[in-house]
């Protein structure tokens, strides 16, 4: 069925406004809209359909002042920009590390509670792609969870309204700046909200790949969303893949088994039962590269030493079990679907996790039209080609903060009138259209953007995915061409970039090349 909606006149006047929109509920949004408050802007809109990835979060960074490593923003600054394989935007990087503390702070002041050991000290544990433990936990769940109850109840309490089921469709503009965005309300109609500022902190891309580690809610189309409004896109080539998500059985299938692990001491096997990881990291595996990893994996793999499901074996046999307990988002769900991680393997292998790309944004998380910010997952630039593991929690809260503190110290959005005439809220759905291209795009986004890529594929897809854009009958379904445009972008860029950097692997092109050492915007 074709459905467009016209605003007529009474309905725009009667439309809804803000001072901000904010599109999402994940950290970064959270964040974004608890800061705001604290400095006086109180009159915000949050959009969203659901929590996003944040309740799946296991752990975020910040480097503390009793840490007992002597941990630096310094050396953190510089785990970014070597996991990011140097192509971060060195002026986000450094503006995040320097705030580590005011994050920190951020979170504390609004009741989010982390674990401690017996003395007292903050429980820090060691993930890959840091130098020092710096990563931050809760021992009772994931500190997801935690973040996402304390902020929740908090806003709440503060009267800020928060507009569940509502999914954005379009961000609107006008003469150049940001205006508002359409929204799809939890009775099916479609109408249009208004404010001169709109931040997006509405996650990644990776439900666009098949069996992924995201929650359902992210639907992967935002940045054909982002690139219709006329923002900039940087990075979209780089989607991480997590290295150790669970394979089997069915039950636990998805379940990230924390990397932290490693560092616990677990080992990698192949189906040969070779610890495949110490022919490249013979010092262990502990604190290995999640893009090593995939790339072990996916070796081992091809060369048919892999797993019955396309993986490997995490052995955690020999980990003590309240180590395993310390985790318990992950122990409970092995040992709920009859899986003893002391007393078998476990299959582990890589799935679409984080992205490091999105919308380009300055140091205020402004991007290249006025009025529209980005946080969280929404943006890139930031991570690079790779992100040090537990980042995505890091770089959501200090974007939302940093972001906040840019649109509060602007002081003029509240004169900005936002216009409301003469914008229709429009929005069209054939679910027969949406049938007949998204699972094709999907497939070819699973194939041409995988761990390892191929530039033959790659055009392919190109090829393709044009051909289904040129489609007229695409038109009947917005979200349709929305997730095949999105997908088409990625491919677009990973095109681009002839090399392999980070998450970004050509079988084509396997050395990293020096004039790619740079970000490449769309």
């Amino acid at each position: 069925m074709f459905r467009h909606i016209l605003a007529d006149k009474m309905e725009v006047v009667m439309a809804k406004k803000h001072d901000v929109i904010i599109v999402g509920m994940g950290l970064a949004s959270l964040a974004t809209a608890a800061r705001l408050w604290e400095l006086g802007v109180k009159d915000i809109g949050i959009y969203t359909t659901a929590y996003g990835g944040t309740p799946f979060i296991a752990a975020i960074n910040f480097v503390l002042p009793d840490n007992p490593y002597n941990d630096t923003t310094e050396q953190y600054n510089d785990d970014m920009i070597h996991a990011g394989y140097g192509i971060n935007n060195r002026g986000l990087v450094k503006e995040m590390t320097d705030s580590t503390m005011e994050g920190y702070n951020l979170l504390r002041r609004w009741g989010v509670e982390f674990a401690s050991n017996a003395d007292g000290t903050t429980k820090l544990r060691h993930l890959s792609g840091h130098t020092y433990p710096r990563s931050l936990c809760c021992t009772t769940q994931l500190i997801g969870v935690e973040m996402v109850k304390k902020l929740v109840d908090g806003l709440e309490e503060k009267g800020i309204p928060v507009h569940m089921d509502h999914e954005c469709l379009h961000v609107l503009t006008e003469d150049g700046h940001v205006c508002g965005i359409t929204v799809k309300n939890p009775d099916g109609d479609i109408e249009n909200v208004y404010a001169p500022i709109v931040v997006a902190g509405w996650g990644g891309v990776g439900n666009l790949f098949g069996v992924s580690t995201y929650p359902g809610d992210i639907k992967g189309n935002t940045l054909a969303i982002a690139k219709e409004a006329g923002a900039k896109l940087v990075d979209i080539e780089f989607l991480e893949y997590e290295p150790m998500v669970v394979m089997s059985p069915p039950g636990a299938v998805g379940e990230p088994c924390p990397t932290a692990m490693l560092g616990e001491g677990a080992h990698l096997l192949n189906s040969e039962g070779e610890r495949f990881m110490l022919k490249v990291r013979p010092q262990g595996e502990g604190g290995s590269p999640k893009t090593l990893i995939n790339k072990q994996i996916w070796k081992e793999v091809d060369a048919g030493r892999g797993t019955p499901h396309g993986g490997a074996w995490a052995d955690l046999r020999h980990i003590d079990r309240e180590v395993l307990k310390a985790y318990p988002w992950f122990f409970n769900r092995l040992m709920d679907n009859g899986v003893d991680p002391n007393e078998e393997l476990v299959e582990v292998g890589p799935m679409a996790h984080s992205f490091s790309g999105g919308i380009m944004v300055d140091e205020h998380y402004e991007s290249t039209v006025p009025g529209f910010y980005a946080v969280g997952e929404a943006c890139g630039g930031v991570h690079g080609a790779c992100r040090c593991a537990g980042n995505a929690a890091s770089q959501a809260t200090l974007s939302g903060l940093l972001c906040a503190q840019a649109i509060a110290e602007s002081g003029d959005f509240p004169a900005r009138e936002a216009a409301v005439h003469e914008l229709p809220a429009e929005y069209a759905r054939d679910t027969d259209v949406y049938g007949r291209f998204v699972p094709e795009a999907k497939e070819i986004a699973v194939k041409a953007l995988g761990i390892y890529r191929r530039g033959e594929t790659l055009e392919q897809a190109r090829i393709r995915l044009d051909e289904m854009l040129a489609d007229e009958e695409i038109k009947k379904d917005t979200q349709a061409w929305q997730v095949v445009q999105s997908i088409r972008l990625m491919v677009e860029a990973a095109w681009n970039r002839k090399e392999s950097r980070g998450t970004h692997m050509r079988l084509d092109y396997p050395e990293s090349a020096e004039e790619f050492e740079k970000e490449f915007s769309i």
